[in-house]
């Protein structure tokens, strides 16, 4: 048996094609955004994955405006998974730690809960996201490479463009530690801000658009009293990007889980739920 699954995401498309008894993700492709799925878009993704569709028994399609797309393509059955769900199952798939928040970071972001029992829920989302640090990255550093980004960032001071809180109040404050971000790219309005650089820059939109996400998470995970935050989504992949998380109070790392290849869960969450209608 072959399938596969595309999730249509705002800014990305995602790929995956198993096969086998197991159904083993065996190949992946990732190509740039699809503004209108239909059976031609469909055939161009699959052949990047090395795939056609022909040859599939089961197709899952996620994201975007798959819900367009009719229950079955060129004699191909077409499944409609839920973002949500293939959100959550991509992200817990094989991690029996719950409740769980996962927050899937796209062009946006989409905050979820995966109780103890029972189905996922949306709770919340965000409009910042992986649009946001292309858009802005564009209007301060001129560029929408992902890799310039990431080594520019790696290069820069956030404390150049940063307010800290021990800068404001000159120390720290309960369990949030001085050197905790204040307020982000607040020293520019400062006479020093003058002073900082094009990496600089970069350095301080990654911790903006990282800490703005996970922090939205974290409190999810307070509220609801779950036992792991799970990251997925191709943001993660941005060099500099995951660092961020550490300055991120009253989050340890023993709470924060990114999976492997977490660009890829929402395609993977998708292709799994779909074999269970087999």
């Amino acid at each position: 048996m072959r399938a596969a699954a595309i999730d249509f995401g705002g800014t990305l498309t995602d790929v995956v094609v198993g096969e086998g008894p197991a159904l083993r993700v065996e190949r992946t492709a990732v190509a740039s955004r699809v503004a209108r799925p239909d059976h031609a878009a469909i055939e161009h993704l699959l052949a990047a994955a090395g795939a056609t569709l022909g040859e599939l028994d089961l197709l899952a399609v996620t994201g975007g405006r798959s819900h367009e797309l009719p229950t079955q393509v060129a004699g191909v059955r077409l499944v409609h998974v839920g973002e949500t769900e293939a959100s959550a199952r991509g992200a817990l798939d094989g991690l029996g730690l719950r409740p769980a928040v996962v927050v899937s970071l796209g062009t946006g972001t989409g905050v979820v809960l995966v109780p103890a029992s029972g189905a996922p829920v949306r709770l919340i989302g965000s409009g910042i996201g992986g649009g946001t640090l292309l858009g802005l990255a564009q209007a301060l550093l001129g560029t929408t490479d992902v890799a310039e980004i990431g080594r520019l960032a790696a290069r820069g001071e956030i404390q150049r463009c940063d307010l800290t809180v021990g800068d404001i109040i000159g120390r720290g404050i309960g369990p949030v530690p001085a050197e905790a971000t204040a307020a982000h790219f607040a020293r520019l309005a400062r006479p020093e801000g003058a002073d900082a650089r094009r990496e600089d820059l970069a350095a301080a939109l990654v911790n903006l658009v990282a800490q703005a996400i996970v922090r939205l998470g974290l409190e999810a995970m307070l509220v609801h009293q779950a036992r792991m935050l799970v990251l997925i989504g191709h943001v993660l992949d941005v060099p500099g990007f995951r660092e961020a998380f550490a300055r991120i109070p009253l989050l340890g790392p023993d709470q924060l889980h990114v999976p492997a290849t977490p660009g890829l869960a929402v395609a993977r969450g998708a292709l799994a739920l779909a074999l269970e209608t087999v």
